[in-house]
Order: structure tokens, then sequence, then C-alpha cells
């Protein structure tokens, strides 16, 4: 619903994505609470996630203000040298990995933990 921020100039489709949003998060808090207290090494790959996404929107922002106001001083630098925003392509592509190795880590995990179990309980 958030992509249509990004689509569209009309602004009925603006608000009603804002709005399904935020009624969409009030309804799946709790659902979402409960399956991070379940499953909390979901909760740091959220909180990496979001440092991406925080990454992401400095590096765009820096050249939609210079690109808006045609000033290129305005364009974002650290060190001297541009910050050159994310490609979509490329962010999306670590967010996948991330979840990727994550279920493939949580697997072996609890495979491991079986054996160990079954390793106990014959001594």
């Amino acid at each position: 619903m958030l992509s249509a921020l990004a689509i569209t100039d009309v602004f009925a489709v603006l608000a009603i994505a804002i709005l399904l949003s935020g009624a969409a998060m009030l309804l799946l808090a709790d659902n979402v609470t409960a399956f991070l207290q379940k499953n909390r090494m979901y909760e740091v790959l959220g909180l990496f996630i979001l440092l991406i996404v925080g990454v992401v929107l400095l590096g765009e922002a820096g050249q939609a203000a210079a690109h808006a106001t045609h000033d290129d001083t305005l364009a974002l630098r650290f060190f001297g040298y541009e910050v050159i925003p994310m490609s979509k392509t490329t962010f999306y592509f670590a967010v996948v990995v991330l979840f990727v190795v994550e279920i493939v880590q949580s697997r072996y995990r609890r495979k491991l933990d079986v054996e160990r179990r079954e390793l106990a309980a014959r001594r």
C-alpha cells in the first residue's frame, strides 16, 4: 500500500494508502509482537533491515535535494565523497539474502538442537 505513495500524484490514492497502511499496522501489531516474542532472532533481522532502509533513504535524500534545487552542494557527502543512492534492486537483493540466511541458519540450529537432545538422551 505504501508503494502507492511513490507511483501516483493523486491525493485520494495517497490518502487511502496511508490510512489503509496505518489500519493494517494497528490490526497486525499484536500478531507481530507475539511472533517476535516466540522468535527473538527475527527481531535483530528486522532492526538490521530498518538500518538498511535508513541508509537508502539518506542516500536518496541528498540526491533528491540537489536535484530539486539544482544545487549540487546539497548532495550528501561523507569525507568528501558524494553518497550515491543504492539501487532498489540491490536493496531488495540484500533483504532477500538476509531472510534466506536467517531461515537456513534457524533450520540448521533446530537440527543441531535435535541432535544434541538425542545424544544427551542416549547417555
